[in-house]
């Protein structure tokens, strides 16, 4: 009898055990597949109807600056490298680089009639070992560009962020100021850090 309680228990710790990594893994599969980096931020200072000056910082790029563009939307486009799955389980994630910036007219016989700047944020040249790893055909699944695009607020505080499958954007509204009242282009250099 003694015996067969000793063998359940240690069944029974196994199990638990067995359950407990399933679900850490689940989790971590979860979390991987699903991660997002912050990769540009940017907001927007009116100069005529449907003109603006684009604020665009990235960290570790050379995009930052200032661009001047025309409509009520703008779009931001990347090469994109998705690597296999499993790979990102195991840590990689998909790489990317900034190639394209420019407004837009969300009414297309705007966009063909109206001014339309566009510009080149990347350069061919330079060596990139992340990118040189990855053209491994074993980890990556697809080469592929990626773009996302959204309405121009002056309002708002735009980030750009990096998944696994692609680029998003989501926006906030330009923080308030304590205190002292600031310039809004002072204000929103001081909360996205170009200070």
């Amino acid at each position: 009898m003694f015996r067969l309680i000793k063998v359940s228990v240690l069944s029974i710790a196994l199990l638990t055990v067995a359950l407990a990594g399933s679900i850490a893994l689940t989790v971590l599969t979860y979390t991987r597949l699903t991660d997002e980096k912050p990769i540009a931020s940017l907001y927007f200072e009116p100069v005529a109807d449907e003109e603006f000056i684009a604020h665009l910082s990235s960290p570790h790029t050379d995009v930052d600056g200032t661009y001047k563009v025309y409509g009520d939307q703008w779009r931001i486009d990347a090469a994109f490298m998705k690597l296999q799955p499993w790979a990102n389980i195991l840590g990689m994630d998909a790489r990317y680089k900034l190639v394209r910036f420019e407004g837009r007219y969300s009414d297309i016989e705007r966009e063909n009639t109206q001014p339309h700047i566009a510009y080149e944020l990347g350069s061919d040249g330079g060596f990139d070992l992340g990118y040189l790893l990855v053209n491994l055909p074993f980890l990556m699944d697809a080469q592929y560009g990626s773009s996302t695009f959204t309405d121009i607020s002056e309002d708002a505080v735009y980030t750009v962020y990096r998944t696994q499958f692609g680029l998003l954007v989501r926006s906030e509204p330009k923080p308030e100021p304590i205190g002292e009242k600031a310039s809004v282009l002072g204000k929103v250099r001081s909360w996205i850090g170009e200070d």
